[in-house]
């Protein structure tokens, strides 16, 4: 420590009035430069040790200022190209003074991300760079001469050769002195017309967004900035945040509480707390208070009276906010009130997003938002409500419903007229309406299926396009050199340290048509009757090392995204489908797992390494199935007995290991896939179908989850803080509320106090109900919607106690065997090769692992909504096709209640889907064709309908005695619609051309035990019923299903006779779309 410097400040609350903190500040020499490759500083290796991304030497740093920053971030960060950036301390101190922390979060993404080549450097506490507050007369100018003198000193650090420049938009004529040579300073618009004219829209769109705000900070002084805040008066539309200090008070009080809030049906917010508290319901826009769904807010719960207040003024529609002048001073406009009208009706197809009846009933309390403490703006995609006025203030319409409509300025509409464009929120101030925000690019054609596939990028925070997904010419300098005249061999410095397994009998076994072959397998027998194991999985870390441009971009992706229709690789094709892809007959480096077991298949040992494979064969599942059954293999006459009996001897290894699993408590969930079927030309969709489950499939996936547990032990034995491990939690006892109902309706109980328990529960069912194996399955179907989401986590940051799988009943579980797809299981193998050969890498440091699992864990949940998306989108393209512009009557399955109607699931079309009969305002909405039972009836409504009732298990409502065909259902005036009857429903696609097309259903037929003594004929009753899940519990059992090969956590499916079952359920489209991957 070489000194000290103190800083003040002044804040003013409510409860304590003004007061002054002071920050003291200890100076220091050793402050790292983190330039790559730099010995000037000591630190540099430390860094770099740790994963932290560098700066380049060989290319221009830049340094932005304050002005810069709080303004453009927008473009600093879009803009992908700009790299080498150094922000300053002191401009996260001025953003920090502003609050704003969006931008500050904004930053220190930008720095985590090792492509960009950012770092922020701390010049406040540097000796060498740090500026004494009384050198300048105000705030700003300090701060411009303390960003310069970082500049400077990064000039003279690296010498004469080096370029350094500060980017800014203001004049430091009087800061610099005449006779200081100093570095460059560049105008923020000069650069990017020079340097990046692929910008110039995007920094045109921003100036002109934020021309009259105060998004750069560097307008006024602190002391301005607070007397214009002090000055303005909110205009009526919402109240206004609690300052941090109120905030702070409050919570430490307990009169307010914090949590993450989840938009619902746009005006309806719920902030779910866990661990047996109520969750805070809260109504209303003006009790949400200017929140977006994803913030981290601050709510103050309210009594009983108060809440009775508010929602009833919600259902009545008197919500605070109308009847109040907009942002620009007028009432909302006849458009904005016709648009409305429109989305009311995608409202209907949103509905999935109301809670279950048996949700509802859990005891919650209601709350007002009175304070944002963390924004999650990030781009949307949207289409233009232009204003007819002839202004250019106009109105994004988002495709996400639940995000409110943002006001931008733009001139030429026709340019956005039917397109998709991505705009940002800037801000929301308490006078307005509405957000305010501004335009950022165009994506395309709203009706374009590469516009659609862009949306879902941008929506899911994926890519900016697909065009951006392509590896970059840093990245593919990296890869080793293919192609088909000179195919790659591995070298006498790859096969160096690796075991020769070249003339073991190797397989692999996957889809048909599986181009990026990661894991093959091997087994022989012993003597003793025991057997030799081995997986085998592509050594793809063996080419991305650790901080190159390949690893940096790996990392960023996470994961391969997978669609219905296409797939985005983690990695460049010359790894995925030729150099690491374990093809047969030729030579491939792989990290292997070779078990020696005993006769009851239990470990007598395990070795792990490096080795070089020559694999045999490729089978297809349905190849290998064969060949179990005894059946033809059509491989090579010399080859095909041999591999046949290795097919036979792995399965009776895995009926051991897995039938042991089972027993300790392991799950046996259900679930069943669709793939869609395209046309080569056209890219329409023709078909629909399930994936057949076979036994093979079991076989592989209990392979792979043997290897995954396995490595998971030794590398914890190996690094006990840093081990990247997948945990699997146990679910809480109300996420079992509706399977437990379920089946107490049906006269049987479920025991969900632990895996095991359920497990014998399940089981137990499956035998008392054999004779409906239907009901076995719906059971199942439900256990594993009541599941957890599965999460990568460093071992130090919980207890032992915290790493069980649930779902697998194993105590030490991690991802391995997928390294082609998945960077997680690059992190393993690195970790285990250095637990095996005593190396030390990155993957061992507790800090950069951790982040890298919250990382890995964000990157894999969008990826799912991603294919939830897809899925959806060429569903609604395919009822399109299929409806020729107008509708389909199909049977469906009520698989759900809601508060307001039922959730159908259409088997013949895998579709899921509300079906409104009770309005927002308690109106009964029961179409006439429900009992007349003619479906030309299905569009008019039958008036006088009373005594509407939504319970867990059934939905009740009272007819009229004019009703039509009251006498076929003898008189009884009650009406029920229980949970697993069937109806017919009109299936429909809904274009309002702000949003994507989205399917939604009206009810046709009444339920078919209602008329089945009438009129039989007017229902087709189909032969199951399933109960789907809602689309939150989709993205939860996209995490559980098939770990083991292809990404998500393994739960199989039961004994042969179940899948008997599932081919009765062939029909059926599935839970989830995305169980096997690699078909897609």
């Amino acid at each position: 420590m070489l000194g000290r410097s103190e800083t003040f400040a002044f804040r003013r609350s409510k409860r304590q009035g003004m007061t002054m903190s002071v920050t003291e500040r200890y100076h220091r020499a050793d402050i790292p430069c983190a330039v790559e490759g730099s010995a000037c500083c000591e630190r540099n290796k430390q860094l770099e040790s740790q994963g932290i991304p560098m700066l380049r030497a060989d290319a221009p740093i830049l340094v932005p200022d304050a002005s810069v920053v709080s303004r453009y971030i927008e473009v600093l960060e879009q803009g992908e190209e700009i790299v080498n950036l150094v922000f300053c301390q002191t401009v996260m101190d001025a953003l920090d003074r502003r609050n704003r922390t969006r931008t500050m979060r904004n930053v220190r993404r930008i720095a985590a991300d090792g492509r960009r080549r950012a770092v922020v450097f701390a010049n406040e506490v540097s000796v060498h760079t740090m500026v004494p507050a009384g050198q300048t007369a105000t705030a700003p100018a300090r701060d411009m001469r303390a960003v310069l003198c970082a500049a400077n000193w990064y000039k003279s650090h690296l010498g004469p050769r080096s370029t350094v420049a500060v980017l800014t938009l203001k004049d430091y004529s009087e800061i610099v002195s005449g006779d200081q040579p100093g570095v460059p300073i560049w105008n923020m618009a000069d650069f990017i017309g020079q340097y990046h004219p692929e910008l110039r829209q995007l920094f045109a769109s921003v100036t002109e967004a934020t021309a009259d705000s105060e998004m750069d900070i560097t307008a006024m002084t602190p002391e301005q900035y607070a007397k214009t805040r002090l000055q303005a008066k909110a205009q009526g539309e919402f109240n206004r945040h609690m300052s941090p200090a109120d905030i702070a008070d409050g919570l430490g009080r307990g009169e307010l509480v914090r949590g993450k809030i989840r938009i619902v049906q746009r005006s309806r917010g719920v902030i779910e707390r866990g661990d047996g508290q109520p969750d805070i319901d809260i109504v209303g826009r003006a009790a949400l208070n200017r929140a977006c769904s994803g913030d981290t807010v601050v709510v103050r719960l309210l009594g009983h009276a108060e809440a009775s207040v508010l929602k009833q003024q919600h259902a009545e529609g008197a919500d605070a906010l109308s009847g109040h002048v907009n942002d620009d001073g007028e009432g909302k406009d006849k458009k904005d009130d016709e648009d409305d009208e429109r989305d009311s009706l995608a409202r209907l197809a949103d509905a999935g997003d109301e809670p279950p009846v048996s949700a509802v009933e859990r005891k919650c309390v209601h709350g007002v938002v009175v304070g944002v403490a963390h924004r999650s703006w990030r781009p949307y995609v949207a289409t233009l409500q232009a204003d007819d006025s002839g202004g250019a203030r106009h109105l994004a319409v988002p495709v996400d419903a639940n995000v409110p409509k943002i006001r931008m300025h733009y001139m030429d509409t026709t340019a956005l007229d039917g397109q998709y464009f991505v705009v940002c929120i800037d801000s929301w101030p308490a006078d307005s309406q509405y957000p305010q925000g501004h335009f950022v690019r165009t994506l395309g054609s709203v009706g374009s299926l590469d516009t659609q596939i862009d949306a879902i990028l941008v929506e899911r925070q994926i890519a900016t396009s697909q065009a951006k997904l392509g590896f970059s010419t840093a990245v593919l300098r990296e890869m080793p050199d293919d192609s088909p005249d000179q195919q790659w061999v591995p070298g006498e410095s790859d096969l160096r340290g690796r075991r020769d397994l070249r003339d073991w009998l190797v397989f692999s076994i996957d889809p048909r048509g599986c181009v990026d072959i990661d894991d093959a397998m091997s087994i022989r027998g012993l003597a003793d009757g025991g057997v030799e194991l081995g997986v085998h999985i592509a050594d793809v870390a063996h080419f991305i090392h650790p901080g190159s441009a390949a690893d940096q971009e790996a990392r960023a992706r996470g994961t391969t995204v997978y669609l219905a229709d296409r797939r985005f690789n983690m990695i460049p094709e010359v790894l995925s489908e030729r150099v690491c892809s374990l093809h047969s007959g030729v030579d491939r480096l792989a990290v292997s797992v070779i078990w020696n077991m005993d006769a009851e298949m239990r470990p007598r040992n395990i070795w792990f390494g490096r080795a070089v494979i020559r694999s045999s064969c490729e089978l297809s599942y349905e190849q290998a199935q064969a060949m179990l059954d005894g059946q033809p293999g059509h491989l090579d006459p010399s080859l095909e007995p041999s591999v046949r009996e290795a097919i036979v001897q792995l399965t009776c290894a895995m009926r051991t290991v897995r039938s042991r699993r089972m027993a300790d408590g392991a799950l046996e969930l259900a679930s069943t896939e669709v793939k869609f079927g395209f046309d080569e030309v056209t890219s329409e969709v023709t078909e629909l179908a399930t994936k057949t489950s076979l036994e093979v499939h079991r076989v592989v996936e209990e392979a792979m989850v043997l290897a995954n547990a396995a490595v998971a032990r030794r590398i914890y034995e190996a690094f006990p803080q840093s081990a990247l491990l997948r945990r699997h939690r146990s679910p809480s006892g109300d996420r079992f509320e509706r399977l437990v109902r379920a089946m107490a309706s049906r006269g049987l109980s479920i025991d969900y106090s632990s895996n095991a328990a359920l497990a014998r529960s399940l089981a137990l069912v499956s035998q008392q109900r054999a004779d409906d194996p239907e009901l076995v399955f719906l059971a199942k179907a439900m256990a594993t919607l009541a599941m957890q989401e599965a999460d990568y986590f460093a071992t130090g940051d919980c207890d032992a106690a915290g790493y069980h799988h649930y779902g697998l009943a194993l105590e030490f579980y991690t991802h391995f065997t997928s390294p082609i797809r998945r960077y997680a299981d690059i992190i393993v193998h690195r970790q285990l090769m250095d637990a095996v050969f005593g190396g030390r890498s990155v993957a061992e440091s507790q800090q950069w692992v951790a982040a890298t699992a919250v990382l890995l864990n964000e990157r894999n949940r969008q990826s799912k909504i991603a294919q939830r998306e897809s899925a959806e989108l060429f569903q609604s393209r395919y009822v399109a096709q299929r409806a020729r512009g107008s509708s389909l009557v199909a049977d469906g399955v009520v698989a759900e209640i809601r508060t307001h109607g039922l959730i159908v699931y259409v088997p013949q079309l895998g579709l899921r889907g509300p079906v409104h009969l009770q309005d927002s305002f308690g109106t009964i909405k029961l179409p006439l064709s429900v009992v007349s039972a003619n479906p030309g009836d299905a569009d008019t409504m039958l008036d006088g309908c009373s005594d509407f009732a939504a319970e867990p298990t059934q939905l009740s409502l009272r007819l009229p005695f004019s009703a039509p065909g009251f006498a076929a259902i003898n008189g009884q005036r009650d009406l029920r619609f229980c949970i697993f009857d069937h109806v017919r429903v009109r299936v429909r696609v809904l274009d309002t051309g702000r949003r994507r097309p989205q399917v939604y259903m009206t009810l046709v037929g009444r339920p078919y035990t209602a008329v089945a003594s009438a009129k039989k004929k007017s229902l087709r009753p189909v032969n199951t019923s399933v109960a789907l899940p809602t689309v939150k519990d989709q993205q939860q059992t996209a995490t559980i299903i098939d770990e083991a090969k292809d990404g998500s956590d393994a739960a199989f499916a039961s004994v042969s006779g179940y899948y008997a079952v599932l081919e009765k359920f062939a029909a059926l489209s599935v839970l989830e779309t995305s169980c096997d991957v690699q078909t897609l």
